[in-house]
């Protein structure tokens, strides 16, 4: 499985109540952002990642095969296309989303202990650009975490992040993808979630210097209020230093 990350730097890390924003909510919030140090080295960590599918053994003998055919094109498409021709530079949306959802599972797992499921492309039907959320952790508080991210190399992105999971929830995309996640999570954690409690994650690129602004950005986003019922919000900043 993933080791952790030798070029992700972490640049800030808050945890703030929601309360202190909405008076009635009871969650918290939680900030971090991280740097990419060497764009080269992190797409080979991903390679492996991507390459990895230790996430099938635990599953049974019909769910096993099942969910290998099902995620076998995007692995190919994903360590053919898409990691193999990355340049700081030249970093295309869809290769950054991919970066932004990788990073953001990674810390989540690293400094808040979550547990990374399978990247969505990976377990639902549809090869690449599915329509719902892009990545899944489960907290250590049986919870978990629907994550989406947005990629731009020309401006930061928290806003787009946070209102796709806005309408994703609307939606009920959350609640769709119930059937293939539950497969992942703990039952305690599939039961909270049909109960309603669920958390989001919204992951999204850097491009400017000052972090910590575009960080109290995301959480001063307009956004914000609508995920102030649920348990927690995980907001996640990735920098690429070109």
């Amino acid at each position: 499985m993933l080791w952790w990350s030798i070029v992700l730097k972490l640049l800030h890390f808050a945890e703030k109540n929601m309360s202190d924003y909405e008076p009635s909510a009871t969650g918290k919030i939680f900030l971090l952002a991280l740097e990419i140090s060497d764009i080269q080295q992190r797409v080979a960590e991903m390679l492996v990642t991507a390459l990895d599918t230790s996430w099938l053994d635990p599953l049974d003998v019909i769910d096993r095969p099942g969910y290998r055919a099902r995620s076998e094109r995007t692995i190919e498409k994903i360590s053919s296309e898409i990691l193999t021709n990355v340049e700081a530079s030249n970093i295309t949306v869809e290769f950054g989303e991919y970066m932004v959802s990788d990073v953001a599972q990674t810390a989540l797992k690293e400094h808040l202990n979550h547990i990374r499921l399978p990247l969505a492309e990976f377990i639902k039907e549809k090869i690449s650009g599915n329509p719902g959320f892009d990545f899944h952790t489960e907290a250590p508080t049986e919870l978990i975490a629907f994550g989406e991210a947005k990629y731009s190399g020309v401006t930061s992105s928290h806003g787009r992040a946070l209102k796709q999971i806005k309408e994703f929830i609307e939606g009920k995309k959350d609640i769709q993808e119930f059937p293939d996640i539950r497969k992942f999570v703990s039952e305690a954690a599939i039961q909270n979630a049909v109960n309603g409690y669920k958390s989001y994650s919204a992951a999204f690129s850097i491009t400017s210097d000052d972090v910590s602004e575009i960080m109290d950005n995301a959480l001063n986003s307009k956004f914000i209020k609508a995920l102030m019922e649920f348990e927690a919000v995980y907001l996640i900043g990735v920098k690429v230093n070109a």
